[in-house]
């Protein structure tokens, strides 16, 4: 029944694909034609955004932790709502296809290959995790073993983004978001009524012996600047067919992850009680569907994941093939883009055989990309009209955020992320001149 289940998915997504894809146009696969109005750009966001780290990863973090939980998605609506207010109008006006183009213009040329690795290797982090959360789905579903199970991640997250690029994710993110939320919904809805009281021992605590004030303070650095300057979310604005659809999606975005938080939220707390407490926080809510649904709804509220996952897997295997084709490569063709989705879709698939959580592998992201990146280009933005960066300290202050922010991923000690955040933001101030 579940490998049924998943063919006619295949089968959905195939259709979909080749009705609202436009893969023979660069312009339509880069960017949609940039015909997207406030609503498309806003939902494409959101489900770019709800993915394993807002299923799988965010119910086993609130099983663990409580309602702290709710700041991993938090975090990332306070980005959105900063970026929907300040920057979002000024992305789309540069009339750029990817944010590496867009550094080209204030942090120099020479620095757009290096920003574009660190994307690059960043959104591989991210990836890995889809894909882990995309087996994880696909075994339950189907109860195939292992390895066959990672094969039909693979082809399910390489298909859709092969063919129809940006303008068939874009297609499709009104459809996947009824989905995702209907779905999720109805879970919260059955845990209720099998646990009628699981609200009442809830402690509404913004931190706790679990997420101290430090993991707080190091959300809010990573997390918020992670979406502020985000290539993946860019694509969306860069999209949208004015600077006014761009700045009223990214709003409406915001919102809509604040809602998927607290529903993320309720559904790990819900959790506790009827599962055992020393459950592994990425098996909960898998755990949760096959034990506590019936077998028809467990079908139904997996396919609900598996959009989910699948959706923001899209978005991140096409940002970053995009930005290695005409970034890296500096070959505009959607021939090379094409051939980059197949080469990092397959690397992602094998990062994710490595021993981390889901969680983890989007930290080890957030500690690369914001440390290197997100500072460099902020600061660009924000003074590109009085000043110019050098851009030999704006290569500097890339590699040594990007490094330290690696080293910290790898080593478990978060003070090197504020040392690389510290030491990105020093060497761009001094880089700084001001424009003739």
């Amino acid at each position: 029944m579940g490998i049924a289940i998943v063919c006619l998915y295949v089968a959905v997504i195939l259709v979909l694909a080749l009705r609202g894809g436009h893969g023979g146009s660069p312009e339509g696969f880069f960017i949609n034609n940039r015909s997207s109005g406030p609503v498309h750009v806003g939902l494409a966001i959101i489900v770019a955004c709800v993915g394993a780290s807002a299923t799988i990863g965010m119910v086993g973090m609130a099983f663990s932790l409580g309602t702290p939980a709710f700041w991993w998605l938090g975090m990332g609506a306070a980005g959105l709502l900063l970026l929907g207010i300040f920057l979002a109008g000024k992305v789309r006006h540069t009339n750029a296809v990817t944010l590496p183009q867009m550094v080209e213009t204030f942090l120099g040329e020479q620095a757009r290959p290096l920003v574009s690795l660190v994307i690059v290797l960043a959104w591989l982090a991210i990836l890995a995790a889809q894909f882990s959360a995309t087996q994880q789905i696909v075994g339950s579903l189907t109860g195939m073993p292992p390895a066959v199970c990672f094969m039909a991640a693979l082809l399910l997250v390489i298909f859709h983004t092969f063919y129809g690029g940006h303008a068939a994710i874009m297609h499709m993110g009104g459809i996947q978001t009824v989905i995702i939320f209907g779905g999720l919904a109805t879970v919260l809805g059955w845990l209720t009524q099998a646990n009628p009281a699981w609200f009442a021992p809830v402690a509404f605590e913004p931190v706790n012996a679990q997420f101290p004030v430090s993991t707080l303070v190091r959300y809010g650095l990573l997390i918020t600047g992670s979406y502020l300057v985000c290539p993946m979310l860019y694509g969306r604005l860069l999209s949208a067919r004015d600077s006014r659809a761009a700045r009223n999606g990214a709003l409406f975005a915001s919102a809509g992850l604040v809602c998927a938080a607290v529903l993320m939220v309720s559904i790990g707390l819900a959790c506790r009680g009827i599962l055992p407490p020393d459950t592994p926080a990425d098996a909960v809510l898998t755990t949760a569907l096959a034990t506590l649904l019936p077998g028809w709804l467990h079908m139904v509220i997996l396919l609900a994941l598996l959009s989910a996952v699948v959706s923001s897997a899209d978005a991140c295997l096409m940002t970053a093939s995009t930005v290695l084709a005409r970034d890296l490569l500096r070959n505009k063709s959607t021939s090379a883009c094409r051939r980059a989705i197949l080469f990092l879709g397959c690397l992602g698939a094998a990062l994710s055989c490595m021993d981390r959580g889901i969680i983890d592998f989007l930290l080890m992201s957030c500690d690369i990309y914001v440390c290197g990146v997100v500072v460099p280009v902020l600061v660009g933005l924000i003074v590109s009209a009085r000043y110019r960066m050098d851009h030999r300290f704006a290569c500097a202050a890339v590699l040594a955020g990007g490094l330290l922010g690696g080293l910290s991923s790898f080593s478990g000690v978060a003070a090197l992320s504020y040392a690389g955040l510290g030491g990105s933001l020093a060497i761009t101030v001094l880089g700084l001149r001001k424009s003739a």
